[in-house]
């Protein structure tokens, strides 16, 4: 069987506290972006509805570290790579960013209504561009993440058998069964599969021995690592979750005036370093794209 795994979850920060008992509050960073200016001939292009409001929104679930999750002394003010991209392009635009807290599946049908943008890491796939627009922002690769030592030896290659903690409403979710259609129909034992509201329950299931593995961004995966104190680990995939892919900003399908703004928008910070710096600031560089295109094309 061949793994699924073209997508990409992420990791929550909220785990680490559950997990190893670090303190939300301890993992609070925040890119200095006062050196930044708005610039008038992108800013006089924001549509009346935004300029008026003073603040662009976006829609997260604000429960994936590092793109996005909750910090700071209240434990509840967004931070994350995410959130500092969105600061950065509403700061050039002469706007505030707010990212409002909403469940993953329910941002995307929201578009346009309750949020200017979604700015969730999405990944870009042709299913969702049917129904929203996508501006690339970064080019990732999934990775799988197992208690340390793999105890009970889960094989990424063949994980029939295995127990999955998956988030719900994920592509993820979608292609894991299936994976374990293929599983049944080669005769091999069914994948238990553990559903989660969030990819924090999820993470925690594993760390805490409740599940083999699941999987997530190599950002994400790498940062959950890193966080654990020696309790997790990482797999490398195999084909096709290896081949990387690109992550998005959602806007409404028929809004290509915002659309075509924060492409324009997100390729300036791009020529001026800043969107590198954002990501180098994260340690996450290796995930920076060239250019920001709208609607580009993928595999997946």
């Amino acid at each position: 069987m061949t793994s699924f795994f073209r997508l990409r979850c992420r990791y929550s920060a909220a785990l680490v506290a559950v997990s190893v008992h670090i303190p939300v509050a301890s993992l609070a960073q925040v890119f200095d972006r006062s050196g930044l200016e708005a610039v008038p001939e992108l800013a006089e292009r924001v549509p009346e509805k935004i300029a008026e409001r003073g603040i662009l929104v976006g829609g997260a679930d604000n429960a994936y570290a590092p793109w996005e999750f909750l910090a700071g002394d209240d434990g509840q003010s967004p931070q994350g790579i995410d959130i500092d991209v969105g600061r950065a392009i509403a700061k050039t635009l002469g706007l505030e960013y707010e990212s409002r807290t909403a469940a993953f599946p329910s941002i995307l049908p929201a578009l346009g209504s309750k949020y200017d943008i979604g700015l969730n890491a999405f990944s870009i796939t042709n299913e969702r561009m049917k129904v929203v627009n996508f501006v690339s922002y970064s080019d990732t690769q999934g990775l799988w993440v197992v208690r340390a030592g793999n105890p009970t030896g889960f094989d990424p290659a063949d994980y029939c058998g295995a127990k999955v903690a998956i988030m719900s409403g994920t592509y993820y979710e979608k292609h894991l069964d299936l994976d374990n259609q293929a599983c049944l129909d080669a005769g091999k034992p069914a994948i238990e599969k553990l559903p989660f509201s969030v990819q924090t329950e999820a993470i925690t299931r594993v760390a805490a021995g409740g599940a083999d593995a699941t999987a997530t961004g190599g950002g994400t995966a790498a940062y959950a690592v890193k966080q654990s104190g020696g309790r997790l680990e990482n797999l490398e995939p195999v084909e096709p979750m290896g081949k990387r892919g690109l992550n998005g900003i959602a806007v409404a399908k028929d809004d290509m005036e915002l659309t075509q703004l924060i492409a324009d928008t997100l390729n300036h910070l791009i020529d001026n370093g800043v969107y590198a710096e954002i990501y180098e600031f994260w340690g996450v560089s290796h995930f920076l794209v060239d250019e920001s295109v709208i609607n580009p094309e993928v595999s997946n």
